[in-house]
């Protein structure tokens, strides 16, 4: 009986010893198990950790971007303004270039007036019989006194009357502008019984000149005489060469300033508001 016993006691150990065998086994299978799934776990915590870190750049560059149309729409649109504008001045701004222009090929045609005239001059420049200058903005034909003139006297000299015959030929040309003749002395003052002062020498010379070049074939209406005494000086009256050079005839081209906008207007009454 106690040998039974024994027996049954040994045969239930080796059942338990399988048993635990098993289940030592299955733990193992267990644990590894855990063990791959946390490691899993941790590549996909990392994965989600690189997403979101990813995701938060994306975000930041899209506010950036944002950003970046709102001011591009921003400076479009000022850009459009700016257009719109320009295209409002271009409108209104196409009379005041049209009158440029017309004012640019008017000068232009001046300047080749001038320098038409210069050509014909060129002679008498050479020989030192004139002077030509643009003085105060006008074109000015200049001839000595001395030339012209005996000192105090207004008849022309022989070899003054070459010379403004000379000069007719050029001046004549230009039929539709007008000349202003201009007498000039030095300061020393004239009181004779024919002048009172260098007003009337120099005014009493300037019409001898006109009346002379009347007859050198220069009509009467593209002429006009005027005196300046000696209020109007090209050089200091201190030395005698200086005199010398303000006693003188100016023969002057007038300008054609044109029709001044709005003027007309002024004068009438029309252009008051």
């Amino acid at each position: 009986m106690r040998k039974l016993a024994v027996l049954m006691l040994l045969s239930t150990l080796a059942i338990s010893g399988c048993k635990r065998k098993e289940l030592e086994a299955a733990l193992a299978e267990t644990q590894a198990k855990l063990a791959k799934t946390e490691g899993e776990l941790r590549d996909e915590q990392g994965k989600n950790k690189k997403l979101n870190e990813e995701n938060t750049s994306l975000k930041d560059k899209i506010a950036q971007l944002e950003k970046d149309v709102a001011r591009l729409g921003n400076e479009i649109k000022v850009l459009e303004e700016q257009n719109a504008d320009l295209a409002r001045k271009a409108g209104a701004t196409a009379d005041e270039l049209k009158k440029l222009r017309d004012e640019k090929a008017k000068r232009l045609a001046e300047l080749q007036v001038y320098k038409d005239l210069f050509a014909k001059l060129k002679s008498l420049i050479d020989a030192g019989t004139i002077q030509v200058e643009v003085r105060k903005g006008r074109f000015v034909v200049k001839l000595a006194s001395s030339i012209l003139f005996d000192s105090g006297k207004t008849d022309l000299k022989p070899e003054g009357q070459a010379a403004l015959s000379n000069l007719a030929g050029a001046l004549k040309s230009l039929t539709d502008r007008e000349w202003l003749v201009a007498g000039h002395t030095d300061n020393v003052p004239i009181k004779t019984a024919k002048f009172k002062n260098n007003w009337e020498l120099s005014t009493a010379r300037s019409v001898e000149v006109v009346q002379y070049l009347v007859t050198q074939g220069m009509p009467q209406g593209t002429l006009g005489a005027a005196g300046y005494g000696d209020v109007d000086p090209v050089a200091d009256n201190t030395s005698e060469e200086g005199k010398a050079k303000n006693r003188r005839i100016e023969i002057v081209l007038m300008p054609l300033l044109g029709e001044i906008p709005g003027l007309k207007e002024m004068l009438t009454g029309g252009g008051q508001s």
